[in-house]
């Protein structure tokens, strides 16, 4: 009876609470100019930082509304630093760019989290920065690496800066530059090359070394950035179960919250004068989670705690929020509604177009229901205690991407032919046409040729050497033909044709490529419909592209074995299986933890893989990729799906002294499961054909024209007769 009586208590007190909650309130106009943000003046009296936050990173009015706000306090209140919630090196390499008179937007599209730089309504900041440059700064506070500076340029700049101070480092270029592609694209702490023992005490020295030397400003970027490193390595080799959840952070985030207040407060103290506002995210900017009792989030302890602790009353964190009642999710918008007791509830309803709440009121500092830290999940706070001000939106509107012109504004991947190659012996083994050296040869025993490890990596080296001169790395257009079949225990649910036009930027291009759905037959549907062919990725892939084992930095650390000599397509080719002894994506292409191995058809007068066989034995798949299918009818219980072996095989056609991607088979298996963890095998088939390649004046396909969804493609009958496909 006590816990029943106690559970009414809390429940009157959350009601009496939203229904007595009524705090001053500035209405602003729904297209506020500077003036309008006057009311801030007194707000950010003597504060030296302002963290201006975001709910989500999706929300395009949102960046439009924080631009403005910025350009008010750099014109205003004579704020003079942007440190933006992204990478210390990615920003400070922008920066110094931006002062050599590079183009501004690239160092922001180079540097930043694409959910900012790419997208249009943050194209009103970087024309404000570059209009006002000459008067502003730039500081990243992230402890990641989260621009194409850090992909492309870190390693290499790291060991210049070493050499160039006599540091000693004794971590290899090489092996440290996987390692920290390992933790920054699959999340893993790799130790097959260097362990985090060695990793931690290398950096660590270094870091002594460069405190031992007079502080300046590189000096100062450096020790940073070896900090974050060390956050970075300490996060993912000590990573445990992931804690699920619709909190946008848990404790999961705690090492990097702490390096990311580090960052900004070494700024501070070695910039005493600069005037810094700060763009991020609202959960990491919040002052304290002292309020909060809820599990998983109350665990959680984010930067603006360490900053408000230390800078007190001269730093001030500014929450943008919206009362959205829906999200968007899987290309479609999912009702989240409000709850009426909440704050967001009483923000909605007071019908204005944006308002400004401050916490410094009696008012604010009442328990109040809220979803500040989740799109769907109700707690109880004290709204005066997590924030110092709100700025409330009534509209919440999708961010929208650049339309990039990809011939234009795209990096190229740099053939590994372009770069420098070892030198070894120049003593040919006329059978193979190959350098030799003291570990490398043949045996010929009755017409049985016995090849050593060695022999096989030299063959797979000249294939990278020659890839640039072998695949086309300008623009391609053509056409695609994909029968699509999907079988659920016994049944054939699935059977459809269909063709697209494709436009693919080159074989070495970091764009993928885009597709325009043209036609469409439903041969069966039978529970199972798909809506949109990106739900079958793998028609995206592409091996020369993509496949570790033809990189010029991974190919090494590959199992490869020269299988036998045979007769491909009327041609001499070398057969080649591989294995990765590593399972992570990095090395697998894939989200998926699992065994991946292969074979390669190469061609022996020219080193061109004719034909890639690519297998996945998953041995771990993710829980957030466990959507189920577009199931229906007897079906439609089954919410979940999980691969369990994944096969490709690509080939390619030559044509005018180049390779094409001709045709690829893709098999993915796996099972479909139910809330009662009931189970039954899956498998989808899709076998697509290509034709009419055009690379001297390719049929551009841009991203925002792309046609991939099913449902809006009408029925047509397919030609097939213009492809060269087995009926």
């Amino acid at each position: 009876m006590k816990k029943v009586l106690t559970v009414i208590c809390i429940l009157f007190s959350i009601v009496s609470n939203a229904q007595n909650f009524n705090p001053k309130i500035l209405a602003l106009p729904e297209n506020p100019n500077i003036e309008d943000f006057s009311f801030l003046k007194e707000e950010l009296k003597d504060v030296q930082v302002v963290m201006v936050g975001e709910k989500t990173h999706f929300e395009g009015n949102v960046f439009e509304m924080k631009t403005k706000i910025i350009k008010y306090l750099h014109e205003q209140r004579g704020f003079n630093t942007v440190a933006f919630e992204s990478g210390v090196y990615d920003v400070w390499k922008a920066q110094i760019d931006i002062n050599k008179g590079l183009d501004t937007k690239n160092a922001f599209i180079k540097s930043l989290f694409t959910i900012w730089a790419k997208k249009n309504e943050f194209q009103s900041f970087i024309e404000f920065y570059d209009k006002n440059k000459a008067d502003l700064k730039l500081y990243g506070f992230d402890d990641q690496l989260t621009g194409q500076y850090g992909e492309n340029e870190f390693v290499n700049d790291l060991y210049t800066y070493c050499k160039k101070n006599r540091f000693k480092f004794q971590l290899k270029q090489e092996d440290l530059s996987l390692l920290i592609e390992s933790i920054r694209v699959s999340y893993v702490f790799d130790e097959q090359d260097i362990s985090y023992n060695q990793y931690k005490s290398s950096l660590s020295g270094l870091l002594n070394s460069i405190s031992s030397k007079p502080q300046n400003e590189e000096h100062f970027y450096w020790s940073q950035i070896i900090k974050n490193l060390l956050s970075q390595g300490e996060n993912y080799y000590f990573q445990k179960e992931p804690i699920l959840s619709s909190f946008y952070a848990s404790k999961e985030y705690n090492i990097r919250d702490k390096q990311m207040a580090n960052n900004l407060l070494e700024y501070i103290k070695t910039h005493p004068n600069e005037k810094i506002i700060c763009w991020g995210a609202n959960v990491h900017f919040a002052n304290s989670m002292s309020s909060i009792s809820t599990p998983v989030i109350r665990d959680f302890v984010p930067m603006g705690s360490y900053i408000k602790k230390q800078l007190k009353d001269k730093v001030y964190s500014l929450a943008m929020v919206t009362a959205a009642d829906s999200i968007y999710l899987n290309i479609k918008w999912e009702k989240t509604p409000l709850n009426t007791s909440s704050f967001e509830y009483y923000l909605k309803k007071s019908n204005s177009q944006n308002l400004f709440i401050s916490s410094n009121q009696p008012e604010m500092k009442k328990i109040q229901l809220n979803r500040l830290f989740s799109p769907i999940t109700f707690i109880e706070a004290r709204l005066d205690q997590l924030h110092d001000g709100y700025l409330y939106l009534n509209k919440s509107e999708l961010a929208t991407t650049i339309n990039f012109d990809e011939n234009d504004d795209e990096k190229k991947v740099t053939p590994s032919s372009k770069k420098q190659e070892a030198t070894v012996s120049n003593k040919q083994i006329s059978s193979l046409n190959l350098d030799n050296d003291t570990n490398a040869g043949t045996i010929a025993l009755n017409e049985i040729i016995v090849y050593n490890k060695r022999t096989a990596y030299q063959i797979v080296k000249k294939v990278i050497d020659s890839l640039s001169k072998n695949y086309p790395d300008t623009s391609v257009s053509s056409t695609m033909y994909t029968n699509l079949t999907t079988d659920i225990e016994n049944t054939r649910c699935l059977n459809l044709d269909f063709t697209a036009n494709q436009y693919e930027n080159g074989y070495f291009s970091m764009y993928r490529s885009a597709k325009q759905l043209k036609q469409i037959r439903w041969n069966t549907k039978n529970g199972y419909e798909p809506k949109n062919w990106r739900e079958f990725y793998g028609l995206n892939g592409n091996p020369i592209r993509s496949g570790a084992f033809v990189s010029n930095r991974k190919f090494s650390k590959f199992n490869f074995t020269v299988e036998e000599i045979k007769t491909h397509n009327n041609k001499e080719v070398y057969v080649i299986s591989f294995s990765s002894p590593r399972n992570h994506s990095t090395f697998t292409g894939r989200v998926y933890l699992s065994n991946f191995t292969g074979t390669l058809f190469i061609n022996k007068d020219d080193y061109a893989v004719v034909k890639i066989i690519e297998n996945w034995e998953v041995t771990e798949f993710p829980e957030d990729h466990q959507e189920g299918l577009n199931l229906n009818g007897v079906f439609e219980n089954y919410t979940k799906k999980y691969y369990t072996t994944e096969r490709i095989e690509t080939d390619f056609i030559k044509i005018d002294n180049l390779y094409f991607i001709s045709h690829s088979l893709i098999d993915i298996a796996g099972k479909i499961a139910n809330n009662e963890n009931k189970s039954l095998p899956f498998k989808t088939t899709l076998d697509s054909y290509w034709s009419g390649f055009n690379n001297l004046n390719p049929v551009k396909i841009p991203f925002k024209e792309e046609q991939n969804l099913f449902e809006k493609v009408d029925y047509n009958i397919l030609f097939w007769e213009s492809f060269n496909v087995p009926k």
